[in-house]
């Protein structure tokens, strides 16, 4: 009898039970599809995560690149002011260098002829008065000049042989 009022109960419960139990089967079933959605989803939340990791990667690379253009540009900017000022500096030096050009060139025709006359007092007027020399020298403009090589005007042995800031520093001693 206890083993029948057993069973009754067992009965009874597994009504209870069974619904339970079909119910929860269901509900693992619909959990199990839900954290298959679930890891499907968090595998693309990963990927999507990964991809704005590369993207803000990618941003920051921009920035810095674009500081440094910004930079480049901001050097740049200062060098080409810098160079306008010297080049406007020099522009007043074009009129001197210009002459200075037309004048070593007159000068350079002139320099074989020049060098003769120098040459010529150094070699031969070192033991005569200065008065034979200035003489000497002038016949040798002459001479030089009638053979048909370009002397300057007034050409002195003096004058192609001294230097101006060692005569001063003499003259101040």
């Amino acid at each position: 009898m206890k083993w029948v009022q057993a069973m009754m109960k067992y009965h009874e419960l597994l009504k209870i039970v069974n619904p339970k139990r079909a119910k929860v089967a269901e509900m693992n079933e619909k959990l199990s599809i839900v954290r298959a959605r679930l890891e499907e989803k968090r595998k693309k939340l990963k990927e999507v995560e990964e991809m704005m990791a590369e993207l803000q990667a990618q941003y920051e690379e921009k920035v810095e690149t674009e500081r440094a253009l910004v930079q480049k540009i901001e050097d740049s900017s200062k060098k080409l002011v810098r160079a306008g000022k010297i080049i406007g500096g020099l522009a007043g030096e074009k009129v001197r260098w210009e002459e200075t050009v037309k004048r070593l060139e007159k000068e350079g025709s002139y320099l074989v002829g020049d060098c003769l006359v120098a040459a010529g007092m150094i070699a031969y007027s070192g033991p005569f008065t200065a008065k034979y020399r200035t003489e000497l020298e002038a016949e040798w403009f002459t001479k030089i000049s009638q053979l048909g090589i370009k002397v300057s005007e007034g050409v002195s042995m003096k004058a192609i042989m001294e230097d101006p800031v060692t005569i001063k520093t003499w003259t101040m001693a």
